[in-house]
C-alpha cells in the first residue's frame, strides 16, 4: 500500500507530465478551443465572448496572449500554448489541494476521487471553464478544512481565488453557497481570530456568494435560449461518458459500504465490488474493437459535466462533515480513521486515478490520428472541402466531428492561405463563425509543423 508521501508525490508528477503531453498534443483545440485560437489570431488579444466565466476564460489564455504580446505567429506552438494554459489552471489548483492534505490519508484519497471521478473523466473538454471552477470547490475546501488557525497566508489565498470564482462557472450557484458557509463555519470554530486574518476571511465570503449571483443572473439571462436548453439536455446524456460511470460507481460502491456496513472498510470485500468497475475502466479502451458506440468518447465527456459538478459538491461536503464535531459521532467517519481503514482507502483513491489512464491515452491518440488527419485534407486541396468525401465521414474520425468547428480547425491547420476549408456535413444549417468560403484573414498567422 502507498504511503501518503508517495501516493501525493506520483499524483502531482502524473498531473504535470499529462498537462505537458496533452499540451503538446493540442488537446486544447478540441471543439470551442479551435474557435478560441482562432479569434486570439485575429484580433490579437482576449477572446471573452461569455461574461458569466470571464475571469477563468481569460486566465486560461494568459500563456497564449504572452505568445501572441511577444510577435508568435505559429499556430502549431499557440496551440501548445492555449492548451497549456487551460490544463495548468486546474491542475495547479488541484496540486495545491493535494499539497494541503498530503499527511492526511482520508482527506488525500477524497482529493483523489475528486481527481479520478470528476475531473480526468470530463477535462478532454479542457476549454471548458467548469474544469477551473470545480478545482476551485476542492482547493477552497480542504484548505478550510485541516485550517488550525486563521492566517493571513490562508485569508490571502480565499479571497483571490474567491474573486476568480465571480466569473467561473454556472456550478457556483450551489457551489458558492457552500464554500460562502464553510469560510463562516471556520471563522466560528477557530477560536483564535487574529484581526487581519479574520477580516480576510470575512472578505472572501463575498466573491464566493458573488459568483452565486452571477451565476444565477446568467441562468435568468442566458447567452441564448438555445445555449441554455442544449446545456440541460446534456444533463440526461452523461450515462453516454463510460468513464464517468464506471469511475462513479466504483465510488459509489465504497460510498454505499460506508454508509450501510462502515465496519467492512478494513476488509478486503468493499474493495473488489468495486474494483470490478475499475477493471472495467481500465480496459474500456478494448470497446473499441466492437462494432458499437458504448466505448471511450471524448465528446461525451461534455455531457457529464453538470453531474461532475454535483459530484463535486458532494464531496467537498463530505470533506467538511468529515473534519467538523460531526466527524467523531457518524460511525462511517470514525471508521475512517482507523488507521488500517485509511490506508486502504488511499490505496482505492490512487487506483481510481490510474484506472482512467488508459481510456485517457485513448482519447489522446485518437485525438492526434484526427488532427493529422484534417490537417492532411486542408493542405492536399483548395477551397471548400466536402466533408462527406473525407475520412472524417468514417468511423472511427466521426466521433471526434462537431460540424460548426470544422472550418475553424480547418483555418488554423492550413500552412498556406491557400489551402483548403472542410465545410460542415450536408444540411447542416446552425451557426457557425464563419461561411467555409470566407474564412477570417489571418494575415501572418500559420500552422508550422
Amino acid at each position: 500500500m502507498p504511503t501518503t508521501s508517495v501516493a501525493y508525490k506520483a499524483t502531482v508528477g502524473l498531473l504535470w507530465t499529462l498537462v505537458l503531453w496533452h499540451s503538446w498534443e493540442c488537446r486544447g483545440l478540441f471543439v470551442d478551443g479551435s474557435a478560441f485560437l482562432v479569434q486570439v489570431a485575429r484580433r490579437e488579444f482576449f477572446f471573452d465572448f461569455y461574461d458569466p466565466r470571464l475571469f477563468a476564460m481569460v486566465l486560461g489564455q494568459a500563456p497564449i496572449l504572452t505568445a501572441v504580446f511577444l510577435g508568435v505567429t505559429d499556430l502549431h506552438l499557440l496551440a501548445q500554448l492555449l492548451s497549456l494554459g487551460l490544463f495548468a489552471l486546474p491542475t495547479a489548483l488541484y496540486h495545491l489541494a493535494l499539497q494541503r492534505v498530503k499527511d492526511d490519508p482520508i482527506l488525500l484519497s477524497a482529493v483523489l476521487a475528486a481527481i479520478g471521478v470528476v475531473f480526468m473523466t470530463t477535462s478532454f473538454f479542457i476549454v471548458g471553464e467548469y474544469n477551473t471552477a470545480y478545482a476551485i470547490g476542492m482547493v477552497v475546501a480542504v484548505r478550510l478544512a485541516t485550517a488550525q488557525r486563521l492566517t493571513v497566508e490562508d485569508g490571502a489565498f480565499l479571497v483571490a481565488v474567491g474573486l476568480l470564482a465571480i466569473r467561473a462557472y454556472e456550478v457556483m450557484l450551489y457551489l458558492g453557497p457552500v464554500l460562502a458557509l464553510m469560510i463562516a463555519w471556520t471563522i466560528y470554530r477557530v477560536r483564535t481570530r487574529p484581526p487581519l486574518a479574520t477580516v480576510l476571511y470575512l472578505l472572501a465570503i463575498l466573491p464566493f456568494l458573488g459568483g452565486m449571483l452571477v451565476a444565477a443572473n446568467s441562468l435568468i439571462h442566458p447567452f441564448s435560449q438555445d445555449h441554455l436548453s442544449r446545456t440541460a439536455a446534456t444533463v440526461l446524456d452523461a450515462w453516454q461518458n463510460i468513464q464517468f460511470d464506471l469511475a462513479l460507481l466504483a465510488a459509489l460502491v465504497i460510498f454505499g459500504w460506508a454508509a450501510l456496513r462502515p465496519q467492512d472498510l478494513g476488509t478486503r470485500k468493499p474493495y473488489l465490488f468495486a474494483g470490478v468497475f475499475l477493471a472495467l475502466l481500465a480496459l474500456s479502451p478494448l470497446l473499441v474493437l466492437t462494432d458499437t458506440l458504448v466505448r471511450p468518447h471524448a465528446k461525451s465527456q461534455y455531457t457529464a459535466r453538470s453531474i461532475a459538478g454535483l459530484v463535486m459538491t458532494i464531496i467537498v461536503i463530505l470533506i467538511w462533515l468529515y473534519t467538523s464535531p460531526l466527524g467523531t459521532r457518524i460511525k462511517s467517519f470514525v471508521v475512517l480513521r482507523r488507521p488500517e481503514v485509511s490506508r486502504r482507502m488511499l490505496t482505492f483513491g490512487c487506483l481510481m486515478v490510474l484506472a482512467i489512464l488508459p481510456s485517457n491515452a485513448y482519447l489522446t491518440f485518437e485525438w492526434r490520428s484526427y488532427l493529422n488527419t484534417v490537417r492532411t485534407i486542408v493542405r492536399s486541396q483548395s477551397g471548400v472541402i466536402e466533408f462527406e468525401s473525407t475520412p472524417l465521414a468514417r468511423r472511427p474520425l466521426e466521433t471526434l466531428v462537431e460540424s460548426w468547428i470544422l472550418p475553424s480547425q480547418s483555418l488554423i491547420l492550413r500552412a498556406k492561405r491557400g489551402d483548403g476549408i472542410i465545410a460542415p456535413p450536408r444540411g447542416f444549417n446552425a451557426w457557425q463563425p464563419f461561411p467555409p468560403a470566407e474564412p477570417y484573414p489571418l494575415g501572418s498567422y500559420v500552422w508550422r509543423d
